[in-house]
């Protein structure tokens, strides 16, 4: 956990705005990210499986407009950590697909991740087309850098806006589904 929040998070930022200030070039930043991301998809295979119930199923991805995927992939160490059943798509998956694999793999939670580039309308036109297609037993849990996703929370759509905060939320949702 403590790679993820302390040193990943911290450094991804850091490309970002190296990135942005153009003192890092595109394939500088490329190349951190397929470095990164090599070690991570590493981390989650050594990670084993869960056991028995209790476990939810979550399907993490990205809507088709962010094409970022990297803080997707810390999110699903994360979660394989907390014992989670991850099922990555991938960045850039349409709405209605995400719908339909979080329904045939019955998934428990829907896990995006947006970047600050997303404009805010688009975001919440998104979230809420999604909301509307999945029942309402499955979540949506939304993180990145996107500021709208944390000054305007939508019904039905979580904002983790801390990743150090996932163990606290997957714990919250096994509360509540050992309730039912």
């Amino acid at each position: 956990v403590a790679f993820i929040t302390q040193l990943v998070a911290p450094l991804n930022t850091a490309v970002g705005e190296a990135w942005m200030q153009g003192r890092f070039q595109v394939f500088e930043e490329h190349l951190y990210t397929e470095c990164l991301t090599g070690v991570l998809r590493q981390a989650i295979a050594s990670i084993a499986l869960p056991q028995g119930r209790g476990a939810p199923r979550v399907l993490l991805t990205t809507v088709p407009q962010e094409a970022h995927g990297l803080g997707l992939l810390m999110v699903e160490a994360l979660l394989a950590l907390e014992g989670c059943h991850c099922l990555s798509l991938g960045p850039q998956t349409p709405l209605a697909d995400i719908a339909r694999a979080a329904q045939v793999h019955d998934a428990d939670i829907v896990a995006l991740s947006f970047t600050a580039v997303q404009g805010a309308p688009a975001v919440v036109a998104a979230l809420r087309a999604l909301r509307r297609q999945l029942p309402p037993r499955t979540a949506i849990w939304v993180g990145g850098q996107c500021p709208v996703l944390y000054q305007r929370p939508l019904p039905g759509v979580l904002p983790v806006q801390a990743i150090g905060t996932l163990p606290a939320e997957v714990a919250r949702w096994r509360s509540a589904a050992a309730a039912v």
